[in-house]
């Protein structure tokens, strides 16, 4: 006859393990669940991160050549006088020198500026070439290429003329090593016309190491990279196999990938293959330049995360089944006890509430379960509090944007209610915008906002800037820039008058600004605040055209 005891350890044992393997193995489903759909988030999120600094980077520089081109067409009178006059080829060219240089110069990665014009219409050297004769050195004029000497079908040398011309529209070419630098170098280049005829292009060229050291900087996992290729699978940029090279003739293993990569597009899931017998599974993104960027890592590092999730778990099943034996069922309680908050914390995750907090510390398999759980949901906060970080970021300037500054004010707001906070608000408005994006386009507006920008930040730069509009930025003072904002605005007008000094006239800038201070027995309500400032900000811009008028005068 079995005794009581063993009766009871057998109820006992049978009802931790059946509780065991269900608690358990919930929670173990739910959490692969979670674990493999994460890894995916997190390598799509990785991909389109850094796809977009890319990008952010190309649009600059498109951005750099396309203000050059316009300023160029804007500043030609006419196709007829560049074919008949030297005289004024000659002083046109000249005029866009200053400009050719400093959109160089303020352009990341730039060794090389420069306006070329039809050789059927002008000599074969016209135009203006300036150029880096070393990295980080400075840019010298330098003779354009002759175009007499080589024939329009000569891609190697003049390809970057007339593959932009021939197909109407400004282009990226490919890669190319300059063997006066040393360096791989990639340009953008636009197509002129006017009266339905070519006028020439206006290009750049770019120091492809920059774009080499963005990609080579990304890392996953433990061994996890990430690899540069354009559409037809050859090689711009990888850590083991050289530029140019197509990746199928690399390794035959690769074909899938690039088929993949052909199609241009990536959806959330991550695409599997296997190389040198190891699998493997990668993300990409195409970026403007019609390039792939695409984050790989092996499929065992990818897991690594579940399966040691799945054998603590099992793991801790076993402790639990083996101490209660012997432990009964004060410690049956002791290990359930866990288990069910790891379940109850594992469902949130799948139901995709991230706010979990597990309690649990105890030094073993089932602290360690709890542990990993809690690095997950952490690991995930921390991509999800970056991502929604970048929406109250400017895109143009820098600096934080409306959303943001709307954040700021109800913030503001709950402390004006709970106490009696010290602190300023400086609205200021660039003046004259209009006329600068009617005059000379939206491109050229855009830059003086970013100078504006840029001069705001360099007086303020102990407190937050908001872009709150168009041409309209708010800056909230507190602490050591409240005490001494006279001084601080004393030398915004001066780092103002020094900049007007050395600008062009169309660069010049006439920024109005007012300011207030928050007085707890006036302002029952942020806005207050920021409502005087904006009366004082609009009687100094009227001070302003009052002053600009007399001038005039």
């Amino acid at each position: 006859m079995k005794s009581i005891q063993t009766k009871f350890i057998a109820l006992i044992l049978g009802c931790v393990l059946l509780s065991s393997v269900v608690i358990g193995g919930a929670g173990i489903l739910n959490a692969q669940q979670v674990v493999d759909g994460d890894s995916a988030k997190i390598m799509n999120l990785l991909c389109e991160e850094k796809s977009a600094e890319l990008n952010g980077l190309l649009t600059r520089i498109e951005q750099s050549v396309k203000t050059l081109s316009i300023y160029t067409l804007d500043r030609l009178e006419s196709v007829e006088r560049l074919k008949t006059d030297p005289d004024y080829l000659e002083e046109y060219t000249r005029k866009l020198e200053s400009v050719a240089v400093n959109a160089a110069g303020n352009t990341e990665g730039a060794l090389a500026v420069y306006v070329r014009f039809n050789p059927e219409l002008t000599p074969p050297t016209s135009g203006l070439l300036w150029s880096k004769t070393e990295r980080s050195g400075t840019f010298q004029q330098l003779t354009p290429t002759d175009f007499s000497g080589y024939s329009p079908s000569d891609v190697e040398h003049v390809g970057w003329y007339y593959i932009p011309v021939k197909n109407g529209q400004a282009i990226w070419m490919s890669p190319y090593f300059n063997q006066n630098l040393n360096v791989q170098m990639i340009s953008y280049v636009i197509p002129l016309y006017r009266d339905n005829q070519t006028v020439g292009v206006v290009g750049m060229d770019i120091d492809f190491g920059v774009i080499e050291d963005m990609v080579g900087s990304i890392r996953l996992y433990d061994s996890g990279y990430a690899f540069l290729a354009d559409g037809q699978g050859t090689v711009m940029y990888h850590k083991d196999i050289s530029l140019g090279t197509p990746m199928a003739a690399a390794d035959k293993s690769l074909l899938p990938v690039v088929a993949e990569l052909e199609n241009g597009t990536s959806g959330s899931a991550l695409f599997a293959y296997e190389r040198n017998g190891e699998k493997r599974e990668l993300a990409f993104r195409t970026l403007r330049n019609g390039m792939r960027l695409a984050v790989t890592a092996p499929v065992k590092e990818i897991d690594a995360g579940r399966n040691g999730l799945i054998l603590q778990s099992c793991v801790a099943l076993l402790l639990v089944s083996a101490l209660s034996v012997a432990l009964t069922l004060v410690f049956t309680r002791r290990l359930v006890r866990p288990l069910k908050e790891l379940n109850q914390a594992a469902k949130k995750i799948a139901d995709g509430d991230l706010s979990v907090s597990i309690s649990t510390q105890t030094k073993d398999e089932v602290g360690a379960l709890a542990d990993s759980f809690q690095k997950t949901v952490e690991h995930l906060q921390q991509y999800i509090s970056y991502i929604n970080g970048l929406a109250y970021r400017d895109p143009m300037t820098g600096v934080k944007n409306k959303t943001a500054y709307q954040e700021a004010e109800r913030q503001m707001e709950d402390r004006m209610r709970t106490g009696l906070p010290e602190f300023a608000v400086v609205v200021l408005d660039i003046n004259g915008l209009k006329h600068v994006n009617d005059t000379y386009g939206h491109d050229f507006g855009d830059m003086l906002i970013v100078d504006a920008c840029r001069l705001i930040c360099k007086t303020f730069k102990r407190s937050p800037v908001y872009r709150i509009g168009g041409d309209e930025f708010a800056v909230i003072l507190e602490n050591g820039d409240l005490e001494s904002y006279p001084a601080l605005l004393e030398h915004f007008e001066r780092d103002m008058a020094e900049h007007n000094e050395t600008a062009r006239p169309d660069s010049r800038l006439s920024i109005a600004r007012g300011i207030a201070v928050y007085d707890p027995s006036v302002d029952l309500v942020f806005a207050n605040v920021f409502k005087r400032a904006d009366d004082a900000m609009y009687q100094n811009k009227k001070a302003i055209k009052a002053r600009e008028k007399q001038g005039a005068l």
